[in-house]
């Protein structure tokens, strides 16, 4: 049990909070990181950044080094004794660690300040602690700031978002289980590499653009996230070559990944058996497979397509290639560079 002392108790809209100095010593004992995968679901925070913490230390290493304060939940772990004859000055006696809101890589650069630059000299760390807040008020907070600053990605925030959002569970269930052809192609809180080229806030969209508002809109996620990996399956399988290329072809972009979608919502409505409440999946087939000529390489006749108006065009020629009629713009389209019956030919 550590001792925090010089201690203001104050209180800030309702809420008890608690300022003062722990020692850099206890930083690591007094601290946890509510990490985006943290096994009790409340956590939030993009993965720890060794290389960032590091830096920070060596600042500390310079003599003019400011530490700023930090944020904590105490978690109502922290009890708060005042020093006789003062009711909000006192000591914090600390029965467990704090969950940290802002300030995890200044604290993991003061731990390598001790541990790995074996520097002795204790520093003092300020802080501001709230006695206790609920992960939605924590999580809410963190935001607040970061997203004034840095900001949460939009990938995380799905991520975030997955106990309460549909398409953001059937985004992660397809980024993550071996079973789907997006398997290790998405990243969840980071940039995307030429290995993983979606982002989860890319793949809810796909997912958001054929299932919304459709005659199967009503399955359950399950079924959803099937029909999905059935339908992108068939895409892998039948590009096979572009699927797995990691450079030189357009369909592992966010333009040939909504592009598929918006032909693939039409295609799984084509496959739709009411009767059965399923799909007629050899129909799936059918209809991908009258894709199978177009030209997805990065030289070729989508070279210039990009951005939302590349993704309309292609998305028309994959649709006019499987049911040979053009897909009626809902907006005005830049007249482009290509024509259909180039691609088609």
């Amino acid at each position: 049990m550590i001792t925090i002392e010089n201690v203001i108790r104050s209180e800030q809209k309702g809420r008890i909070i608690y300022q003062g100095n722990l020692m850099s010593q206890h930083a690591d004992a007094l601290s946890t990181i509510p990490l985006y995968n943290h096994p009790d679901g409340t956590g939030y925070q993009r993965p720890f950044d060794s290389n960032r913490a590091l830096a920070y230390a060596h600042y500390l290493e310079q003599p003019n080094a400011c530490l700023t304060p930090i944020i904590l939940n105490a978690d109502g772990k922290w009890t708060f004794e005042p020093y006789e004859g003062s009711t909000n000055f006192g000591r914090l006696v600390c029965q467990g660690p704090a969950r940290v809101i802002d300030g995890q890589h200044r604290l993991g650069g003061i731990d390598k300040f001790h541990r790995q630059l074996l520097h002795e000299t204790s520093l003092p760390v300020p802080f501001l602690a709230f006695h206790v807040l609920y992960p939605e008020e924590e999580m809410s907070i963190f935001d607040t700031i970061n997203t004034n600053q840095v900001g949460l990605t939009k990938s995380l925030l799905v991520y975030l978002k997955r106990d309460r959002e549909e398409y953001a569970r059937i985004a992660i269930d397809l980024a993550e289980r071996s079973d789907s052809p997006f398997y290790n192609l998405v990243v969840v809180v980071t940039k995307k590499t030429t290995d993983r080229p979606f982002t989860l806030d890319h793949l809810k969209r796909a997912c958001e653009m054929i299932l919304t508002a459709s005659p199967f809109e009503q399955l359950s996620i399950e079924q959803k996230r099937l029909a999905i990996t059935i339908y992108f399956r068939e895409i892998s399988r039948v590009f096979e070559e572009a699927w797995h290329s990691k450079t030189a072809f357009k369909l592992r972009s966010v333009m040939g990944l909504l592009s598929c979608a918006a032909v693939g919502r039409n295609i799984l409505e084509a496959a739709w058996n009411s009767e059965q409440g399923w799909f007629d999946e050899g129909e799936i087939k059918r209809l991908v497979w009258k894709m199978h000529t177009f030209d997805w390489s990065r030289t070729g006749q989508i070279r210039y397509a990009s951005g939302i108006p590349g993704q309309r065009y292609v998305s028309q020629v994959l649709h006019y290639m499987v049911f040979e009629t053009p897909i009626k713009a809902k907006e005005p389209m830049p007249a482009p560079k290509f024509n259909i019956e180039e691609q088609v030919g």
